[in-house]
C-alpha cells in the first residue's frame, strides 16, 4: 500500500494532491506505530501504558455515560458523531478524537469505557488503533494528548463543521437553527434553547468546569 503511495505522489498533479497523498502516508505510519505497540506491549488493551503515580479517579456515571452513547449530550458536534457511530458504525476519525475527548475529561470516564463502546460498534474496528486512539485521547498513551489539552466541544464543531452542516445532517433537531446559534449552543440561556429546538437537550455539564476538574484528576495522579 505504501509503494501505491509513492505511485501515487509521482503522479500528483499539483501540491494539494501531493499533501492529500502525504496524510495518508502519515496515517499509515500511526497504524503501523500502533501495530508495534500492540505486539510488543499487549497488556495495552486493559492497561494504562502511561503510569502516573497515584490512581486516575474516574467518574462512572451512567446516565452521563448512556448520554454520551446515545447523542444527547447537548453538546452538537458529539452528539452527532455518537449517533453517526450507531446508525453508520462509522465517523471521521477527527470526531473519534472530539468524542474520545469528551467522554474521557469532559464527562471523566475511564477510557476503557469508550474503547469497549467504539469495538462493539465500529465497522472498521481494529485494537491495535481504537486503543491507541483512545489511550491518547486519555492523556494514558504512547504518544499521549497532554493532559492540559482539552478538547473543547463547541469550539472544535464550529472550527470543522462552520456551517453545521455534519451536525444537522445527523441532529435533525437542530436543522433550520443558524450555524453561529448551534455553535454557541452552550452559551444560550435554557429559554432560547427551548424556543430554537425543543427536542434537543442543554448542555449535561458545564465544560469550563469539567475541564478544570479533569485537570485537578490528573494533577492527583501525577502527585502535584
Amino acid at each position: 500500500m505504501y509503494e501505491a503511495t509513492e505511485e501515487a505522489m509521482s503522479d500528483a498533479a499539483d501540491e494539494t494532491e501531493r499533501e492529500s497523498v502525504e496524510e495518508f502516508q502519515r496515517q499509515l505510519a500511526w497504524r503501523e506505530f500502533y501495530a508495534h505497540v500492540l505486539r510488543f506491549e499487549p497488556d495495552v488493551v486493559t492497561e494504562n501504558y502511561k503510569q502516573y503515580d497515584g490512581e486516575i479517579e474516574w467518574r462512572d456515571d451512567p446516565g452521563e455515560i448512556r448520554a454520551w452513547k446515545d447523542g444527547e449530550t447537548g453538546y452538537p458536534i458529539v452528539d452527532a458523531g455518537m449517533r453517526q457511530l450507531k446508525t453508520e458504525a462509522w465517523m471521521h476519525n477527527r470526531v473519534r478524537m472530539i468524542v474520545a475527548s469528551f467522554l474521557t475529561k469532559d464527562l471523566r470516564v475511564d477510557w476503557r469505557v469508550g474503547y469497549e463502546w467504539f469495538r462493539e460498534k465500529l465497522v472498521d474496528h481494529d485494537t491495535a488503533n481504537d486503543n491507541g486512539g483512545w489511550q491518547w485521547a486519555a492523556s494514558t498513551g504512547t504518544d499521549a494528548q497532554p493532559y492540559f489539552r482539552i478538547f473543547n466541544p463547541m469550539t472544535q464543531g464550529e472550527r470543522y463543521d462552520p456551517d453545521a452542516a455534519y451536525i444537522t445532517d445527523y441532529v435533525p433537531e437542530l436543522r433550520g437553527i443558524p450555524p453561529e446559534k448551534i455553535h454557541a449552543w452552550d452559551e444560550l440561556d435554557a429559554s432560547e434553547r427551548e424556543d430554537l429546538a425543543p427536542d434537543y437537550p442543554g448542555p449535561i455539564v458545564d465544560h469550563a468546569e469539567r475541564r478544570e476538574q479533569a485537570l485537578a484528576m490528573f494533577e492527583a495522579a501525577r502527585g502535584d
